[in-house]
C-alpha cells in the first residue's frame, strides 16, 4: 500500500526521500492554512459569528409571509456582499 500511495501521489513512483520531501510541503502548507484561519477569525470573527447566525436562522425558519421571505434574502444577500468586499 505505501508503494501505492507513493506512486500516486508522485505520479509514475518516487522515491521515499522525494515523498518525504513532499509530505513535508504538504505538512507547511497546512500549518499556513491554520494560521491563515486563525488572523482572518480575528478580523472576520464577529461578522462571520453573525453570518452564521444569520444563515441558520433562514434554514430553520419558515417564512410566514413572501414579504418576510424577500427582507430575509435580502439580509443575507447584504450579509454576504459585505463580507466579499472587505
Amino acid at each position: 500500500m505505501y508503494g501505492t500511495q507513493q506512486q500516486t501521489q508522485c505520479g509514475n513512483s518516487c522515491s521515499s526521500t522525494d515523498y518525504a520531501r513532499m509530505l513535508a510541503h504538504w505538512a507547511k502548507m497546512e500549518l499556513l492554512k491554520e494560521k491563515v484561519k486563525a488572523r482572518m477569525d480575528e478580523k472576520y470573527g464577529k461578522q462571520l459569528d453573525a453570518l452564521a447566525d444569520l444563515i441558520a436562522e433562514v434554514v430553520m425558519d419558515d417564512a410566514k409571509t413572501q414579504d418576510e421571505a424577500e427582507s430575509r434574502d435580502e439580509k443575507l444577500e447584504t450579509a454576504f456582499d459585505q463580507l466579499d468586499g472587505e
